[in-house]
């Protein structure tokens, strides 16, 4: 039973759940979770892009990122590549990754189109706005 929630970080935990779960049981067959494929476009975007640029991009924690980088070099969907120092890991797309997420991005579409289908689309495009909003103006 849903209840409606005072907390804010409570109620937006539970929607990224809920929301998680949808995109990656569409990618799962394809031994992707969102957050693989969240990355796999970040790269696309931003080839060689460094940890702490994904870090920042992605709002994430350099563990989680560490640990899932980690296991798509080993899964060969990306590779890193030396960066300006020794201390600097630049991270690329291998053909493989590139392959993947292209496989993938049908599936990624049809979440996206079923959640406007079951929201609205204005008050999907609200959400993402309020969203993005949250995330770059809320300070740690």
């Amino acid at each position: 039973m849903a209840a409606l929630l005072p907390c804010y970080c409570a109620t937006l935990r539970r929607a990224a759940r809920v929301i998680s779960q949808k995109y990656d049981a569409a990618l799962r067959d394809l031994h992707l979770t969102i957050t693989q494929f969240t990355l796999l476009t970040a790269l696309e975007e931003q080839p060689l892009a460094r940890s702490n640029d994904l870090v920042e991009a992605l709002a994430m924690d350099q563990t989680t990122l560490s640990r899932t980088l980690k296991a798509m070099e080993d899964a060969g969907l990306i590779s890193r590549a030396a960066g300006d120092d020794r201390r600097e890991s630049r991270w690329a797309l291998t053909a493989h990754g590139r392959a993947r997420r292209r496989r993938a991005l049908p599936r990624w579409n049809a979440v996206q189109r079923d959640v406007e289908r079951q929201m609205g689309l204005a008050d999907t495009r609200s959400l993402t706005a309020a969203a993005f909003n949250l995330a770059t103006r809320v300070k740690p």
